[in-house]
């Protein structure tokens, strides 16, 4: 029809280029397989990209591995055998997961690897939170520790084996160490569960009594710290009660806002879930409008939450990114 209108010069090129270019954007399809999609950051991230995804006229496809390595693999290849145009794939194991990255990239199908590289990853979208580097969020909040309690006894919670994930925490574990902090111990949430790590940390208050601060990978692991400690009669250090039991989560999930703002977390780290998503969508577009040029990495910023500064907090959800207006460190 639209070579029929052409012909007839019906309608003006700059009419007949924009349809050309809707018809193709309903074609373009793109997927996301997410490591773990109950998450509930994961879940806010993958709302963001459906929606912008819509906006440009793409279908969307998300497909959870649910923390299994074996699974990603499979749907890598499921999203290249369904013709994906482009796939966004948060790595849990980059050795393991390779090989079907390099099969999408033998099809011409560009990989966004989301806090995560290696072969067959195209380019790649970070948090902030999850690089390591001089001067980061790590050493950050290492320091904004020891200005408020010099030399204090710190447990360092990490989670699952995912490689992010260890180099995290590994990175908090050497900044508290440069910082003056004394890293008691460090334990894994493996299980990657609130209950998991109230159990885990109620053991750990009654071998280290003492202990000062925790540190946990993700919001879901603080929180179950938290229980854990007003359980054993402790307090939570905020503000306004500073000689409490520093507890330090990540992600910025909306339980975590609230536990700081009821008192039963001292801080989180908000890497911007949406900016995430809207990140992944704006590397997505970049390499399919131009899939011959270097697209460089794009890393998303992100806040330190406490009570000091909660009050100024914007709900994930409120956050209406265009591809514009994506928050990208520069």
């Amino acid at each position: 029809m639209l070579k029929k209108i052409a012909k007839a010069g019906v309608l003006p090129s700059a009419v007949l280029l924009a349809a050309l270019g809707a018809a193709q954007a309903d074609d373009t399809l793109v997927g996301y397989v997410s490591p773990i999609a109950s998450q509930p950051g994961q879940a806010m991230a993958n709302d963001v990209m459906e929606r912008m995804a819509a906006d440009l006229g793409w279908q969307y496809r998300m497909l959870d591995a649910n923390l299994s390595p074996d699974r990603q693999v499979s749907h890598v290849d499921t999203l290249v055998n369904l013709g994906a145009d482009a796939i966004a794939s948060w790595s849990l194991d980059p050795n393991a997961v390779a090989a079907a990255y390099t099969r999408a990239n033998e099809q011409g199908i560009p990989v966004v690897g989301v806090n995560s590289e290696g072969d067959g990853v195209t380019t790649t979208v970070w948090w902030e939170t999850n690089l390591c580097e001089p001067g980061g969020t790590y050493e950050q909040e290492a320091k904004w520790i020891a200005e408020r309690r010099p030399g204090a006894k710190v447990i360092v919670f990490g989670g699952p084996p995912v490689p992010s994930i260890q180099q995290n925490t590994a990175c908090f574990a050497d900044a508290a160490k440069a910082a003056g902090l004394d890293v008691l111990t460090r334990v894994d949430n493996t299980k990657d569960s609130t209950a998991n790590a109230m159990t885990m940390a109620s053991d750990l208050l009654v071998r280290h009594p003492d202990v000062e601060a925790f540190w946990a990978y993700n919001d879901s692991s603080a929180l179950g710290i938290s229980a854990a400690t007003l359980a054993a009669g402790k307090s939570v250090a905020t503000a306004d009660n500073p000689e409490g039991v520093m507890i330090f989560g990540m992600n910025g999930d909306e339980e975590a806002v609230v536990a700081i703002r009821e008192g039963r977390i001292t801080g989180t780290w908000d890497p911007d879930l949406a900016g995430m998503g809207a990140a992944i969508i704006l590397a997505m577009k970049r390499l399919l409008d131009d899939p011959d040029a270097d697209q460089p990495d794009l890393i998303v910023e992100a806040t330190f939450l406490t009570s000091e500064n909660i009050g100024a907090y914007v709900p994930t959800d409120e956050r209406d990114y265009t591809l514009d207006t994506v928050p990208l460190v520069k």
